[in-house]
């Protein structure tokens, strides 16, 4: 981790941006919230908040803590609440700033997409039953998928995997990955975490690019209804 002055780290926020910060409280320790965030001054962040949102028990002498996520590093912020401007509004002073690399295959994000998966043989000629995942709502990044399944994988077992990544072109990734984690999701489901084990690099950049260029649509979204 490097320390980086917050004039360099301020710049990553450009305009608006939906940010989860976490601010100091009296008597209750520090609480995350979600806004959306733009710098007014050299060190000085706006942050604006939904209704009803901020707590009454902001401490002034604490500090808060937020951090930016770019395609490279991430971006850490430390300073003071300068002011409450109203209920739904603040600006903070950052006095400190750090960055440090993070693996952009980690980035995960919710989205909805189609999957179909199976038990993984290395028999060429085996015709393995295929199955549809119940519901399209996964947790992706590319290095991994969390989805739901029909069946209870043991962890360590390989699952041949294929998404579809909306476009355009709309793409179909075929790999196969490692299964980390399988729990309860009712009485005839389970959701599985899955480690991409064997997965082409142009796949993967794929996925990579979706994940990232997803975040961003999503983070136009909040911006457009909170940043009101």
């Amino acid at each position: 981790m490097e320390r980086i002055s917050p004039q360099d780290a301020l710049q990553h926020l450009g305009g608006k941006k939906s940010i989860k910060v976490y601010l100091p409280t009296k008597g209750t320790g520090s609480l995350p919230f979600e806004g959306v965030a733009m710098p007014v001054a050299a060190t000085l962040i706006k942050v604006n908040f939904l209704p009803d949102v901020l707590p009454n028990n902001i401490d002034q002498d604490g500090e808060f803590k937020l951090s930016i996520q770019v395609a490279g590093p991430t971006v850490a912020l430390h300073g003071v609440v300068k002011q409450i401007v109203n209920d739904r509004q603040l600006i903070l002073e950052v006095t400190d700033a750090y960055e440090h690399p993070q693996k952009r295959e980690h980035f995960r994000i919710d989205v909805d997409l189609p999957v179909r998966y199976w038990r993984h043989v290395e028999d060429e000629d085996a015709r393995p039953e295929i199955l549809q995942s119940p519901s399209e709502r996964v947790n992706l990044s590319g290095g991994g998928i969390f989805f739901v399944a029909e069946f209870n994988p043991a962890v360590g077992q390989q699952l041949g995997l294929e998404l579809s990544v909306p476009g355009p072109p709309r793409t179909v990734v075929r790999c196969v990955g490692r299964v980390v984690r399988s729990t309860p999701r009712g009485e005839k489901h389970w959701g599985v975490a899955l480690h991409f084990t064997d997965i082409e690099d142009e796949d993967q950049e794929e996925v990579i690019s979706y994940c990232f260029s997803e975040q961003r649509r999503q983070l136009r979204t909040k911006v457009d209804v909170v940043g009101r």
